[in-house]
Order: C-alpha cells, then structure tokens, then sequence
C-alpha cells in the first residue's frame, strides 16, 4: 500500500491508495548537453562507510537497510513476476569512517555526522563551503557530457541535522526529527541511476541561470511541485516530497513509473555482462544540476549534484 500527501495550508491531508496505478511516466536525469544519464553496465557497487554511524540502529540494521533499497530496484518488473531490467545494485560494508566526494573509483555511501560540509571543500570561493542543513541527502553522479554515460556516483546522508532509524522494525523511532533509512536510501538509488524527481521545483545554476523544466519519457514537461499533483506523480519513490511517516515507508517500494524506468532504460538482455566504466574521454564535462551545482567537478567528468531530498520527507506537524 503505498501513501500519498497533499499539504493544503499548513495541513497534511493523507489519501491511501488501496489498488496500484498504472505506469505513467518517469523522468530522467540529463546532463548540461541534454543527454539522459544511464551507467554502461548497470553493475553497481555502493561502499557503505560504517566505521561510525548513528546510534538508532547497529550497523547490520543500517547495512541490512540500505542492501534492501538496493533490491528494490534489481527487482524491478512489470508484472512482478518476470524481470524487464538487469539493474544489479550491491551494497557492501567497509570499515571507513568517512570518505571523499569525487572521481576516485569508489561509489560511496556516507554518514555525515560531524559537519554536515563538502569533502573536499570547493575550490570556487562563490560556491558554498557546506550544504543546506535541511538537505536530509545529497548524490553527486559523475557523467560524461556527451554522452550521459555514468562513471561514478557518491552518496552523503546528513547525520548532522537528522537522525535515521527504521519505521517498520522499530515504530518507536517516528519523531519529528527521525526519518526511516530505508524509504530514503532507495529514493537516493532512484538518482544513482538516472532517474529525477518526478514534479519541478525552480533552481539556479552556479552560474545563475534557471535549472531547465525536465521532461518525462513521453516528452511531457514535468508540473510544479504543488499539492495538486496526482497520485500517479507523488506515489513514485522519486517524488520529491512526503509528509507522513507511511509515505516515508511507502518509498521503499517502486511505484509503476518507477519500474518502468528501469526496464526502458536497462532492459533485460540474457547475455548481460557486468563491465567497467569507461575511462572518460574528451566529451566528458560539467553536468546538469536539478539544484544549485556543488562544484564537485573533476578535469575529466562533470558533478550532476542531486539534492535528492531537500526538503523532502520534511513532514509538516
């Protein structure tokens, strides 16, 4: 069952739907060339740092939390039954506390807990040094420009502001100022792969111009965040926001649409063969941003910074 919310004023009015929707449409994330974003192979491997974490859960409960969003998404399919996709996620521990956001080889997934700032800090004095506190997560994808083709992707959770728990094994962590790991961890997958927020909220770029209105796979300019939106928009684990604990689970299972983009962009093939990233030639460049840029960018690849859950899962009590 999954939850939807529409905010009128400063009230939270909750609607359940009971019976699935059919697959819509999704959006997919572009690069500043407008090239949809898509990794070679979708073989990807996420290393947990969970050296520290926070204190809600143990380290199998955050790991088992994030293996299970990774699932999610290898499983998706049309029917439920037959796979449509070859997407194959892997979450493993590894002993680092932290770790650096760049082009380094490592798909990184990281507890921010002391200072919830840039590692490293941006060279750009203009850019800022640390990032929004109400920022509950930020994914930086590295792509190629021209081609969209993703080399690398780092995940950072804000430990600072907010504390992470588990809405289902353990309801008594449902406060105002906890949210469940699991519904965001697999919402943060969803970018990992190329897929954006299926509503539109105004942003700047570095540079200052407006953050173009994505389009959806039928070539539909994606509507404005509001309470209006259709179940159809705000029952996807890629909406951009949720105001109730229910709806924080509900991300942890893919909606139709989401499913979709899955099989559309890596479809099933029986001779799939896991290959590495390709080394990043001349075309590779500074991405699209869906907010302001990080300035996490390399010589060689572009950041495609994703504040995926700005403002997201902030509920309204």
């Amino acid at each position: 069952m999954r939850s939807s919310v529409l905010a009128r004023s400063a009230l939270a009015v909750f609607v359940l739907s009971f019976a699935p929707s059919p697959a819509a449409a999704y959006v997919r994330t572009v690069t500043s060339a407008g090239v949809p974003t898509h990794w070679k192979t979708p073989c990807v491997l996420m290393e947990f740092s969970l050296g520290a974490f926070p204190a809600e859960l143990d380290a199998a409960g955050y790991l088992d939390a994030a293996q299970q969003a990774g699932s999610a998404w290898n499983q998706a399919s049309l029917d439920g039954v037959s796979r449509c996709s070859n997407v194959a996620l892997t979450v493993e521990s590894v002993p680092d506390v932290g770790g650096q956001v760049g082009r380094d080889g490592h798909n990184r997934l990281i507890f921010r807990q002391d200072a919830w700032c840039r590692e490293p800090p941006p060279t750009d004095p203009k850019e800022p040094k640390c990032y929004d506190a109400s920022a509950l997560a930020i994914t930086s994808v590295f792509q190629l420009k021209n081609s969209g083709e993703i080399l690398e992707a780092d995940m950072e959770v804000n430990a600072v502001t907010f504390t992470w728990g588990d809405f289902v094994g353990h309801p008594e962590q449902i406060e105002v100022s906890t949210h469940d790991f699991q519904g965001a961890i697999t919402h943060e997958l969803g970018h990992v792969l190329g897929l954006d927020h299926t509503c539109y909220t105004p942003a700047t770029l570095a540079d200052g111009t407006l953050v173009p209105r994505p389009k959806d796979n039928l070539g539909n300019p994606v509507p404005d965040c509001d309470a209006d939106n259709p179940p159809a928009i705000t029952q996807a684990t890629m909406y951009v926001s949720v105001n109730s604990p229910s709806a924080e689970v509900g991300l942890r299972s893919l909606s139709p649409d989401d499913v979709q983009g899955m099989c559309d962009i890596y479809p099933f093939a029986s001779d799939f063969v896991c290959l590495p990233p390709s080394t990043p030639q001349s075309d590779s460049g500074g991405g699209g941003c869906s907010l302001p840029s990080s300035g996490h960018g390399g010589a060689t690849a572009g950041a495609l910074v994703l504040l995926a859950l700005a403002a997201l899962l902030r509920r309204r009590r």
